[in-house]
C-alpha cells in the first residue's frame, strides 16, 4: 500500500474514517441509521456536523477531521472510537505517512497494548515494549475489580447448587463456595490498597462497580 499520489496525510485519515463512518451507519443497533440522523445526534452531543460535513467525510472529499470529530461520531454511532481510524477487515494501514503496518497491531499501539509496529514482511528484531506505567496500574485495578466479581459470582452460583445438591455434593459445594469467598474477601482488600496507592501517587482510581462502592467508604 503506498500514499495515494497529490493526497496528503491528513487527507488520507479523513478517508479512512470517512470509509468507517458509512460502515457503522450501516449497522446501527442492526438497522440503517440516515446521515441526518447521525447529524442531528452530533448536536445533541454539543460538536454538531451537518449532514453535509457526514456526506463529504463519507465520499472522501473532506481533507481534514479532528480528534472532536472522531470522538463525537464514534459516540454517535455508538462505536469505539479506534473503531472509525482501523478496519480490522482491511490488513494493513498506514499508519504515519508513508510508513504502513499490520492493522491489528497498529490498533494496539494506539491503544496503549504494544509497540509501535515493524513492517510485515522479513525478519524484525523484537521490540521491548513496557506499556506507559499509569495505564498499566489501571489495568492492574480493572483485573483484580474482574477478579473478585467473579470468585463471588462463583461463591454465589456454589451456595445456590449446594442447596439443591444431594448430601455427597453438598459439602464439595459448600467448600468450593466458602474458598471463593475468602478469595474475594481478600482481593477486597487488596483493591482497597490498591486504591489508596493510587490516590497517593495522586491518580483517582476509576469508579468501582456498585457492590464494591462501600470499599472507598471503609477506606476514609
Amino acid at each position: 500500500m503506498e500514499q495515494e499520489a497529490g493526497k496528503d496525510f491528513n487527507t488520507l485519515v479523513a478517508q479512512r474514517v470517512g470509509r468507517q463512518i458509512a460502515r457503522a451507519r450501516e449497522g446501527v443497533g442492526g438497522r440503517r441509521m440516515t446521515a441526518q440522523a447521525l447529524a442531528n445526534r452530533t448536536a445533541e452531543l454539543g460538536h454538531p456536523l451537518d449532514r453535509s460535513v457526514i456526506a463529504k467525510l463519507e465520499k472522501g472529499f473532506r481533507q481534514t477531521v479532528t480528534v472532536a470529530d472522531v470522538l463525537v461520531l464514534a459516540r454517535a454511532l455508538d462505536v469505539a472510537p479506534v473503531a472509525l481510524l482501523f478496519a480490522l477487515d482491511e490488513p494493513q494501514v498506514e499508519l504515519l505517512p508513508g510508513e504502513v503496518r499490520p492493522t491489528w497491531p497498529a490498533l494496539q499501539w494506539f491503544g496503549a497494548e504494544g509497540p509501535y509496529p515493524a513492517a510485515s514482511g522479513g525478519d524484525v528484531e523484537p521490540q521491548r515494549w513496557d506499556p506507559p506505567p499509569t495505564i498499566a496500574l489501571f489495568r492492574q485495578h480493572e483485573d483484580f475489580v474482574r477478579q473478585c466479581q467473579q470468585a463471588a459470582a462463583r461463591a454465589a452460583e456454589s451456595r445456590l447448587q449446594s442447596t439443591l445438591a444431594g448430601a455427597e455434593d453438598r459439602a464439595q459445594l459448600e467448600a468450593a463456595a466458602e474458598a471463593d469467598a475468602q478469595l474475594a474477601l481478600s482481593l477486597r482488600d487488596t483493591i482497597k490498597a490498591f486504591r489508596k496507592s493510587l490516590r497517593a501517587a495522586k491518580h483517582e482510581p476509576p469508579q468501582l462497580p456498585k457492590a464494591l462502592r462501600g470499599l472507598d467508604e471503609d477506606a476514609k
